[in-house]
This record gives C-alpha cells, structure tokens and sequence, in this order.
C-alpha cells in the first residue's frame, strides 16, 4: 500500500517536473492537440494558410469552445440563435491565454500559402454525347434534385424554388408541382414516391425538413427534420413494417436518424450519430446476422465513414471505417469492390469549400479506399479535384471494370471551369481523367446515373446550381444567357 502510494507521488513530480521545463513550442503544441483533437481528428496546421487558420477556423473554433462571440451569435437568425446558444458549453473549455497558445501554435506552424497541384492532365470524352438542357423555369437554373425513375420511365428535376418537374425519359415535360420547399433526396417504388424536402436550403438549424409523399404532399410522413439531405426506406427490424434513415444535415446541430415505423402512420425516433453533417447512407447485412446494417458518411466537423452494425431492437454498434481531418469538406460516398475480391471498397469525395476556410485545396479529391477482408481500409488511389462533390461509380464502358464520374461545386472557374465534371475511365492499370468544354455550362451540385434511355448502358446526369460566388463575370454571363439546367451525357456504347 505504501509502496503504491510512493509510486503515485513519484509519478506526480515527474509530470510537474516535465511540464516546468516544457518550451513554449512545446506547450503551444501539446495544447493544440489536446483542444484541436478532442472533438474530432487533430487538424495539422500545413492543411491551411496562416491567414485562413487565424481570420476564419479559430475564431470558429473559439467559438464552439465557449467564448462568447456576440458579432457571430448576431448574424444567426433568431430561430437559429436559439438553438445554437444550447450546444455551447456554459463555459470557457479552456483559459483565454491557453487559447491564445493554440492560435500562436497554428500562426508559427502554417504555411503562408498552400502548394497546389498543377492542372491534371485531361483527354477529351468521347463515350458520350453531351446535351446541355433547359427547364421551364425563370431566373437562374439553381437544381437540387435529380431522381431518375427506371420503374415508371419518368424523370424528376427539383429546384431551389421548390418546383419538380416530371419529364419523360426523352425529356418531354409532363407535369410540375410546387412544393413547400427545395427537394434534397427522392426514393422511388412501384407504387409510391417519397420526396425529402430541405425547409431551408441555406446553412441553418431549423427543423422545417419534411418526408412527403409525392400523391400526397399535404399529408407528411415525417416532420421537424433538420435540412435534411438522403433517405433511405428500410425494415430495419424485420416486422413488415418500412422504417426511414434521415440525414438530418443541419448546421450546428443535426444527426444521423432512423424513425421506426409503430405502425398507423407513427414513428418513433432513434439517433444515432447527434451531430452535424449526415450527407449520404448505404443499408445493407455487412455481417450477414439477418438485420440491415447502415453504412454512413459524416461530415461538417468530426470527418468520417462509419458502419452502425445492427444488433436488433435498433439498437447499432458503431465501427468507424475511415477518418478525416475536419477541414477536407468531406462530401460523398459509395462502396463498390473495384477488385472483385468479393468486399465492398470505398470511393470518396471531399471539396466542401462554403464554410470558413474557402481556398484551393490540393488534398481535395476523389479517393479509392480498398477492403482488406476485414473492414480496414487504406487509400490506393487519390486524383485532385477542387471542390469535389460527389462521385458515383459504374461500368460506364462496358468492359467489367469500374469507372467514375465526378462533379466539382468548386472548381477553379477562372482558369480550369471545365474541371467541374470528370469522367475517369478505367483502363485496367488506372484511370484516364477525361473532360468536356460543355461542363462549363454550368455549377454542378447533383448528379444522377441510369440508363435514360433504355439501351443497356448508363448516362450520366448533372444539375446545376448557379450560385454566383467566385465565378467570372464572363462566365455568369454565359450561365445567365443560355440557362443551362441539365448537362445530358448520353452514353453511345449502344
């Protein structure tokens, strides 16, 4: 006992002994670690310019911390400030000359600038025939949704302005309908349509988000979702009855939900994951036990993919697959097995620059992460693309591998606009990056990929979103006078 009680002691005089003669580097580094990596992977500072980590992400990071920042509560909306005010710690997380440390740290380790990658060396596409199309619609194209329905032969296209529309799979409008708000996410069955709409488009906490029925809109299936962004229909406790996975996305708050279905039209909800910036879910049995699993991409923060093994009586099992510094704007992702191995790899994408630190980033990109056979995941190929925002992976070209398409929301408009679109054809030894003029006609926030017009191979759809910040004014111009709202790839394989 006494030998115990020495040991502590001794043990105690070295930790104070060591922290007396810790250097200031090695305090301004030790707290960095400490604070930076508690909430979410630990952001090394050569991931951002000084001026970036200093006038943009810290005070940010203050301010989540604790410290009272009336000029950042002020821009929020009432609704929202409300809201916010409740996820802040009632106090400081640390002193203001701790904090004060952090900041010196990432002001002496950051980089003036970020080295950024040369452009990528392109071919031109020629697999598709490339249409630019228009919707039936004033003021600029500004899409949110694009769902094709393979079941009915029909195309929906939803729009900021709460409007879908109906087309024909050769694109002859049948229908429009105004909802209450912008439509996210679509799910499509033989004899039912569920439509996910935002509330609020833009960054905010509010639950305004509903799941309707496009027969019945009036008549929700689901209400107060936070910006919610995908939904998934599965019966995830083997009762006959649907169950919804929601990703709420939301802006401070959010999270990562399942309703399970009681039955008479009642849902009783379960979170998950509570927090921000559930972008996109894959349901599937990964441990073969007879119960959906759910595979999950988070973003807005602490950055990562997760599987949530279902145990039963929803009650899941959290395996974190792969992890993300909190700056790369993590944006997308599939599972696809690009080896034929009989395991599910990933392919991912991050470019998510709206937030607080908006500047090219060469770790922005497309990434393969392939199955070892047990779930663990290493990178095997990486192709930079700024402001990437989503991928979707198929046999494109029919030779039994897996190619990509891919879709910047952030390209570099000044130099490279055409870069908003990359089709990467994969020859077997890697892939071939292939681009078009014609993906200057737009900013592309949605895609969607089926056989449009029924001939045994898949196009390609892209949305535009025409937001004009950091866009040239020649190229708004164009945007503005040709209204370009879908880019139609048509594969010409059959």
């Amino acid at each position: 006992m006494q030998r115990s009680v020495l040991v502590i002691i001794i043990a105690c005089i070295g930790i104070l002994y060591f922290a007396g003669c810790e250097s200031q580097p090695e305090k301004e580094e030790r707290l960095a670690k400490q604070y930076c990596g508690s909430c979410h992977t630990f952001p090394d500072p050569a991931l951002l310019d000084k001026k970036t980590w200093t006038d943009k992400v810290l005070p940010q990071m203050a301010f989540r911390m604790g410290f009272s920042n009336m000029q950042m509560l002020m821009q929020m909306s009432d609704a929202d400030r409300e809201i916010v005010v409740q996820t802040l710690p009632p106090q400081p997380m640390l002193s203001e000359e701790e904090f004060e440390l952090i900041r010196k740290y990432y002001q002496r380790m950051a980089p003036d600038s970020l080295t950024l990658l040369p452009p990528p060396v392109t071919k031109p596409i020629t697999q598709f025939e490339i249409t630019p199309l228009k919707l039936p619609v004033q003021g600029i194209p500004l899409v949110t949704l694009i769902k094709a329905d393979t079941l009915h032969q029909k195309i929906y296209i939803g729009n900021r302005y709460g409007k879908l529309y109906t087309f024909t799979n050769a694109f002859i409008l049948q229908d429009s309908l105004q909802l209450e708000s912008p439509p996210s996410h679509m799910h499509v069955e033989k004899d039912d349509a569920l439509l996910l709409l935002m509330g609020i488009m833009d960054p905010n906490d509010q639950a305004h988000g509903k799941l309707v029925n496009l027969h019945q809109p009036q008549k929700p299936v689901l209400e107060s979702l936070q910006r919610p962004v995908h939904i998934q229909k599965a019966d995830l406790n083997n009762d006959g009855l649907p169950d919804y996975i929601v990703c709420a996305f939301g802006n401070y708050t959010g999270a990562l939900q399942v309703y399970e279905n009681v039955g008479k039209d009642t849902y009783k909800k379960h979170v998950l994951l509570g927090m921000p910036g559930a972008r996109n879910t894959i349901v599937r049995d990964f441990d073969n036990n007879g119960l959906p699993d759910i595979a999950a991409l988070m973003t807005q923060g602490d950055e990562k993919i997760v599987m949530l093994l279902n145990q039963g009586s929803f009650n899941f099992r959290l395996n974190t697959l792969v992890q993300f510094p909190p700056v790369y704007g993590s944006s997308y992702f599939e599972l696809i097995d690009f080896n034929n191995d009989g395991k599910l790899d990933i392919l991912y994408s991050n470019g998510d620059n709206a937030d607080y630190s908006i500047t090219f980033k060469p770790y922005h990109g497309i990434r393969i992460y392939m199955n070892d056979g047990t779930n663990h995941f290493t990178q095997s190929w990486f192709h930079d693309m700024y402001g990437a925002s989503q991928v979707r992976a198929a046999d494109y070209d029919n030779d039994g591998d897996v190619d990509i398409a891919a879709i910047s929301f952030f390209p570099d408009f000044k130099h490279h606009p055409e870069n908003g679109f990359f089709y990467f054809e994969n020859t077997g030894n890697g892939f071939t990056a292939q681009t078009t003029p014609l993906a200057t006609t737009g900013r592309w926030l949605t895609m969607e990929t089926s056989d449009i017009d029924q001939d045994k191979d898949i196009d390609i759809l892209l949305g535009a979103l025409d937001f004009d910040s950091d866009v040239p004014r020649t190229l708004l111009e164009q945007w503005m006078r040709d209204k370009t709202s879908i880019l139609l790839l048509k594969n010409k394989l059959n």
